[in-house]
């Protein structure tokens, strides 16, 4: 047989989803575990949603869309870009895609070429360095740590800086480290970031979901970032849609028909039902955001409690998303383990199931989702506790 294409070969799959296939398996034999592994809300897609994309069916709304969404459905997304991020957004500066996940991949597939290089700071959500891979980019890896808050400072940005470079990725609020950028340091970061004359992609996904009254900022909504940002969002998080795949991008003209031109050549167009319960999420699911976002705050608080109480372990306390990025590297090097080991010994011996800190670009950490009841974080938490004791701290 002839080989599989070179691209491939050096694109790992998502370990998140292969956790979540280990725990999944365990369960279906019978075991009790508690999972902090996939980042997934919880709570149920928003009545409105459900009862829209039933009635679309009903009436047979079940064929192609436009390519780049229903216009009614680009309208109420250029319309929220307007709002919440003050961004320029008309519906011919949107793209709908099939989940978020897609319209990153548009993005870089339409940007980014061999030779290029694209800058993520670490840690990162674990999809970006492959994506970057796909598109035939180098993916540059800038490592931040607790001292900048697990954030991009304009002084690793510099240092990170080449020719090649070609565009930057930020994500706030952050998978996985749930930290937050203020106005006045993405300011600081766009200063450069136009002056080098380079993209930028900001990954909003987790914009509502914040805590003690931090407020998101868009870097796209600054002047001279207007035609270097494109904007990505989507359904899955804030409206707990992530089954239906729902994505949307904001961009130059040029940058969403680029895109465009690699949805109509992979999926043509996101699916007509599930635009359909999108759209009604954007015009009336605002109080199932609030109630949510309450209950994330009151578990955020449960969870960094309960942390608070285990021997060895630091972390940031989260500003937004729904993770703890806990650092072991006290337990790593005590037990001299490397980065999987100590999750494959909590999920196979206490039965709680994390996902490992170098799928997100530092193996000194773990990363615990509280996207879960509150007796599942309890329950984890005490078994993370007692797992971790079983580690000596010499």
């Amino acid at each position: 047989m002839k080989p599989l294409a070179h691209r491939i070969q050096g694109v790992s799959e998502s370990r998140t989803f292969a956790i979540a296939g280990e725990i999944r398996k365990l369960r279906d034999a019978g075991e009790d575990i508690v999972s902090f592994a996939l980042g997934e809300p919880d709570f149920p897609s928003p009545d409105c949603a459900r009862l829209a994309a039933e009635a679309a069916l009903d009436n047979n709304f079940t064929k192609y869309t436009a390519f780049e969404g229903m216009f009614e459905l680009r309208t109420a997304v250029a319309e929220k870009f307007q709002r919440d991020n003050h961004l320029h957004a008309t519906p011919e500066t949107v793209l709908i895609t099939c989940g978020g996940k897609q319209a990153i991949y548009n993005t870089l597939q339409a940007v980014c070429e061999s030779g290029d290089e694209v800058l993520i700071p670490a840690p990162y959500w674990v999809s970006y360095p492959e994506m970057v891979k796909l598109s035939g980019a180098t993916p540059v890896i800038i490592r931040t740590d607790a001292s900048t808050d697990y954030k991009l400072t304009p002084a690793l940005l510099r240092s990170a800086l080449t020719p090649r470079t070609k565009l930057i990725f930020i994500n706030s609020p952050s998978n996985p480290s749930g930290m937050m950028y203020s106005e006045a340091e993405l300011r600081a970061l766009a200063s450069i970031i136009d002056e080098k004359d380079l993209y930028v992609l900001s990954d909003e996904l987790y914009e509502k979901i914040v805590f003690d009254g931090n407020t998101h900022c868009s870097i796209g909504s600054f002047p001279e970032m207007r035609e270097r940002t494109i904007t990505v969002n989507g359904a899955s998080k804030v409206f707990s849609m992530t089954g239906w795949r729902i994505g949307y991008m904001h961009a130059s003209p040029e940058i969403i028909h680029a895109a465009s031109v690699v949805q109509i050549q992979s999926t043509t167009s996101a699916t007509s039902f599930a635009q359909k319960g999108a759209l009604a999420a954007l015009k009336c699911a605002d109080a199932d955001v609030q109630l949510m976002v309450a209950a994330f705050q009151k578990r955020r608080d449960l969870i960094s409690g309960l942390l608070r109480d285990i021997p060895g372990i630091s972390f940031a306390t989260p500003q937004g998303a729904f993770y703890v990025w806990i650092n072991v590297s006290r337990h790593l090097e005590c037990a001299s383990m490397d980065a999987n080991e100590p999750v494959h010994y909590l999920l196979f011996k206490y039965k709680v199931g994390l996902i490992p800190g170098d799928a997100f670009g530092d193996g000194s950490y773990l990363r615990i989702s509280f996207a879960c009841s509150d007796r599942d974080i309890n329950e984890g938490a005490k078994r993370l506790k007692e797992g971790l004791a079983s580690i000596p701290l010499d």
